[in-house]
This record gives C-alpha cells, structure tokens and sequence, in this order.
C-alpha cells in the first residue's frame, strides 16, 4: 500500500492540471443552535461556491461517467458527509482565462470565499494583491492549536514534510494566510531520459551511462538517416516545469534555481559559471553536428511548448528526450509508430558521482479564504476530508480514473473531480486491486460500480494484462524494472535540488525580471547554435547583474537572512 500510495501521489503531482475552489456564498450565518454540528465538520444548509477549472480533454471523461464539474460522486459524497452543497461560481476550461478572470475580481476587490491561485510561483502576486486589499482571512489558529477546529494530523504530518517554506508566500505580517496543497514534488522532476530503444538495437547500442556513450547514441541516430538525430528540447529548456531539459541536471547547472553556497548566501543559478558554461558547450557540440533540434521546423528558439517538441519524438524525428514519470507522449509515439519500442533510464551525472535533479516545491497550488467567509473553518474541513478518503475502499468509485476512447480512437486515463484538486485513484496503480474490485461487484460485495465504471476497471485489467493493447503508460511502466521501479529508486540514491527562494517576488524582481532573465535564454540559443563562443555566457551573467541582478540579489538575501533570523 505504500508504494501504491507513492504512486498516487507521484502522479497527482504531474499532471498540471489545476482545479480551483471558491467559497460560503450562503448558509446558516452562525446561528447557536450549528456551533456543535460546526465543530463537528457539518454545516447544515451551507453551499459554498465553486470556482472551477478543467481542461476540456477531460471533460469526456465526466461525460463518459455521467458527471458534469456540477455534479459528480465526489460532490454528493460532501454534501452527504459535511452537509455542504457546491455552486460554481468561475466555469471555463482554460487557465489563462481563469486566471484572468481571478484577476480582475481581486483588483475589484471581490474574492471567492475559497479560491485557488494556482501554482506557484504565478500564484504570488495574486496573493500580494489580495493581501493589498484586505481580502485574505487569517488562517494562523487552524495551524497553530488555538481554534477548535484544525488540521488534522495527517495534513500536518505532510506539511512538516515539505517543510516550513511551502507558507513563504502566503505569510504577512507574521500571519498565515493560504492553504498549501502538498504533494511529492519528486515525482515532477525531468530526471528521466527516454530512447527509441529500437533504434538503439538497430544500431547495436545499449542505454547509455556515460556522457561518452549518449553522445555515441545521438550520433548513430543521425547517421542512420531518415532525418533522425538525437535529444529534442523545447524553447523553455532552462526553466523547471513542462519544457525543463534534464541534461542540465546532469551538470549540476541549475539556471532558474535560487541556490545556497558555502557561506550560506544565496545565488541564481545561471551565474553559477563553471557547470552552466559546461552543459552549454555540450549542447553547442552536439548543435553542431546536428546531433539535437536539427529538424527547420523544430529548432531550440522557434518551437512553442511541450506538445510541439514532443512530437518530434512520437514523429519518429528524434530519439532522445528528456521527461518525468508519467509523460503522456509515450502512448502517442506507440501509436504512429506500431513497432517503436520505448526505454526509460534516471539522468546520470556526467562525473560519475551523485545525480543532483531540479525539482519543484512541495507546495504546488496555493489556496486562500475570503475575510469575508462566514465559515472559514469550512476550507479546513474539506482538505481533512480528502485525506481522510482517499484510500478508503468504500470511496472507490469517487475516484475513479476511467479509461475512455476519444474521437481517434487512442485509450487514455481520466480524472475524476475532488473538492481540492482532480484526482487519480491509486486503484489504477495495483492490477489485482482492480480484479479484486471487479469481483466484488460481480458476487454483489459491493455496489458503487456503475456500468461504465467497472467497464473502466475491466478495460485497465485488460491493458495490463495485454500487451497488444500499447497503452504504454497502462502496461510498460508497472513491469518489473520498468520506471515506477527505477523512480522508487531514484528517490533514494539522487539528491533533489529546490530553489531556496520560494517567496513573493522582490520588488527589484518585479521591476527588473521580465527583461533581464529572458536575456540569458537568450544568450545560452545563441552559444548553443554557434554564434557565440561559451566564454560570452559570462558577459550575459555581467549583463544580468548589471539590469538588476545585483540588486534582486541582494534583496533576496536580504530576505533569506530575515528567514534565518540573521
């Protein structure tokens, strides 16, 4: 069960799939007779409204259920365990417009009792500006033991775990203000390298070890012909997040972070010059043999984002790329490529020592309460009750991952909504789970399946169990030494790297960033492609300092000394 539940919250993480909550719009307004059923987590006639967001991909999947984001399982579950009703108050299927929308409504000083800001750190001036116009309840006595109602002491347990940092942002004036959803930032990092292990065979190759050796892989892709060649990446690929290029890690180089030297003060990472100017003279190596990017269509400063660079892959073009855990792409490439083999091996460090991997923060979506919010306990509640259920097998159906067809015809995962986030079940991550289930409802033991429900469940055992199925990430990834195995063992021998600075932007960041940082991606484009020699990084880093990175600098050790009490 542990590794099931590892499982779960790997995936849970990954996806990046934002589902937003809004708050008490109605309700009992504190009438004597609810203060015990309050305190007891049921709130009688309370409807809270809902600000939702999906991405319209998923939406099959409530269809193919008979959900809708009004009404599913999940919300009647709540309503019949806390007595509280949902109404959504924001319904689009689009994050930019969402957060548009959010926006505009906290510079109108209008605020959802309970809304989502979104990840961070996109979230941080949002709560900056909510914080300007007094629009965030304090939330300090349900983390500190003085209100009757608090955490619980799971929720607790996997805040300590992510440490004391993840409540930076929402933090003012000594008082915390968010709710942090906390989950295994591990599972997100691009710690992975992917291979057309087809074309390795073809070439009699094996995965690679060394640096030596993928750059051996790389070469033999190209010259194989057919327009091949190696690593593809993305336009974003000094960024942590969909586009980030693991082969950074692999140097110990880290552009975007905030990291600690020895003497305990803080740096951007691109100015750390020594391993950032030995993975740029890398890529420009391998640039000039044509050995990454070398399709017109697809070049490193050209290409959008992670569904465009990824196709080259499933397109047959390129036989490297840099990933997570869970990429979806795998199954698109089986599926062009009915032959194409995939094989995932963890990044190595090119001196042969500890792997160092970028990762996210543990806390990934920020949520706040309206200081108007008749209950704000309510919020609370809720984020107990999650933990509570979700791997209680009475509740299976309420976070059913369904396998559903689209209109090509390819199998793919669903979500199911919750009240904090969509979730996947961690059923889907134990086939005899799922057999025993099916069983179950057959003899009568249990009888929350619907129909499509336990078609779902039958459809996974069945992909399981069928390799023709080639639904990579229902077969391939669970088999003995396959990559949850080698993830579980990443987690323990590499060591994660997160930036130290996980705050609301400074002001010299919010003056200086949006020109300066740019630069240094594009500075790297042009070293990379040749155009420069790898000694001009450090002309760009003196740029960057000299735009206002000495003074962001300086203000964020100004306020990590704060942190450390200096």
């Amino acid at each position: 069960m542990k590794k099931i539940l590892s499982v779960f919250f790997a995936v849970l993480m990954l996806a990046g799939v934002l589902a937003v909550f809004a708050g008490c719009g109605e309700g009992g307004g504190g009438k004597e007779e609810e203060s015990t059923l309050r305190a007891e987590g049921y709130y009688p006639a309370i409807t809270l409204t809902l600000s939702n967001l999906t991405y319209a991909q998923y939406v099959p999947t409530f269809q193919a259920m008979g959900w809708t984001m009004n009404e599913n399982p999940a919300y009647d579950l709540i309503k019949k365990e806390l007595g509280i009703k949902f109404r959504l108050d924001v319904d689009v299927e689009d994050i930019g417009l969402y957060l548009d929308k959010l926006a505009a409504g906290i510079a109108a000083g209008k605020l959802a009792d309970i809304a989502c800001h979104g990840d961070a750190p996109y979230a941080f001036p949002n709560l900056k500006e909510c914080e300007k116009n007094g629009l965030l309840a304090d939330l300090t006595a349900y983390y500190d033991g003085t209100d009757a109602v608090q955490f619980s002491d799971e929720v607790k347990e996997h805040f300590a775990k992510a440490g004391e940092d993840i409540f930076y942002p929402g933090t003012f004036n000594g008082k915390i203000k968010t709710i942090v959803w906390v989950s295994d930032s591990a599972s997100s990092t691009y710690g992975f390298l992917y291979y057309r292990k087809d074309w390795l065979d073809e070439a009699g190759l094996s995965v690679p070890a060394t640096l030596d050796e993928l750059t051996e892989v790389m070469r033999a892709f190209k010259n194989s012909g057919d327009g091949r060649y190696g690593l593809v990446i993305g336009s974003g690929f000094m960024e942590n997040g969909s586009n980030h290029c693991g082969v950074w890690d692999m140097f110990r180089a880290y552009p975007f972070e905030w990291l600690e030297n020895d003497k305990g003060e803080l740096y951007f990472g691109a100015t750390d010059l020594a391993p950032m100017k030995a993975a740029l003279q890398t890529f420009q190596n391998w640039y000039a043999e044509g050995l990454i990017n070398s399709s017109e269509e697809n070049d490193i400063d050209v290409i959008g984002g992670l569904h465009y660079y990824s196709g080259e892959f499933w397109n047959g073009k390129a036989g490297v790329f840099s990933g997570n855990t869970s990429m979806g792409f795998i199954q698109n490439t089986i599926k062009k490529n009915p032959d194409a083999e995939i094989v995932t091996t963890p990044i190595f460090a090119v001196d042969g020592g500890t792997v160092g991997i970028a990762a996210d923060n543990n806390a990934h979506y920020f949520y706040s309460v309206s200081a108007n919010c008749a209950y704000p306990e309510a919020a609370v509640k809720l984020y107990n009750f999650y933990f509570d259920i979700h791997d209680d097998e009475d509740y299976a159906s309420y976070f059913a991952a369904p396998v559903y067809q689209d209109e090509k015809g390819e199998y793919t995962e669903g979500w199911a909504p919750m009240q904090f986030y969509p979730v996947r079940t961690s059923f889907f991550t134990d086939v005899e789970a799922a057999k025993a289930e099916i069983e179950d409802y057959r003899t009568g033991n249990v009888t929350h399946f619907t129909k499509s429900q336990l078609e779902a469940y039958q459809k996974y055992v069945d992909a399981k169990e069928d390799p023709s199925y080639k639904t990579y990430w229902l077969v391939e990834q669970y088999k003995e030494g396959g990559v949850l195995d080698q993830y579980y063992d990443l987690i323990e021998t590499a060591e994660f790297v997160r930036t130290k600075f996980n705050a609301l932007n400074t002001p010299a960041m919010d003056k200086y960033y949006k020109n300066n940082t740019p630069n240094l991606v594009v500075a790297a484009v042009e070293i990379i492609k040749g155009h420069e020699t790898v000694d001009y990084w450090d002309t760009a880093v003196q740029n960057w300092f000299d735009m206002g990175g000495k003074e962001i600098t300086e203000e964020v050790n100004a306020w990590w000394n704060g942190i450390n009490g200096r």
